[in-house]
């Protein structure tokens, strides 16, 4: 019984991580007739952030303009892709989830009497 407990409370910890997707269905014709924009490295450009981090880097917008000019068709759409791919500010929630996930898995250990980590817990056996 107390086996299943365990891992009961390693699948339920589990599921607080979890995410939802969705998915779309697109046509052909979308797919094939689509024509890169440069409006989403437009839009990245124009964050605060990035034009702080840009001047202190010393580089200019219109140097910045001009290069995204003489971009391709395919370079665009792959610069695209990975902007709306990347998630924000995902570097500090990785390590922030992976802290509270460990936290979650020693408390219930501890609970459960597996473990003695924390001194605030009492065990159930």
């Amino acid at each position: 019984m107390n086996r299943f407990k365990l891992v009961m409370a390693f699948f339920v910890s589990l599921s607080l991580f979890t995410t939802s997707m969705f998915a779309e269905v697109i046509s052909t014709k979308q797919l094939l007739h689509a024509s890169p924009s440069t409006e989403s490295i437009d839009n990245f450009l124009n964050k605060q952030e990035v034009q702080e981090k840009l001047s202190m880097l010393g580089v200019s917008s219109e140097n910045i303009h001009a290069r995204i000019a003489a971009l391709t068709d395919e370079e665009i759409s792959q610069i695209s892709k990975e902007i709306d791919t990347l998630p924000s500010g995902a570097g500090a929630g990785g390590i922030l989830g992976v802290i509270v996930f460990i936290f979650i898995v020693l408390l219930i250990t501890d609970i459960l009497g597996y473990t003695k980590v924390y001194g605030f817990t009492k065990s159930v056996q």
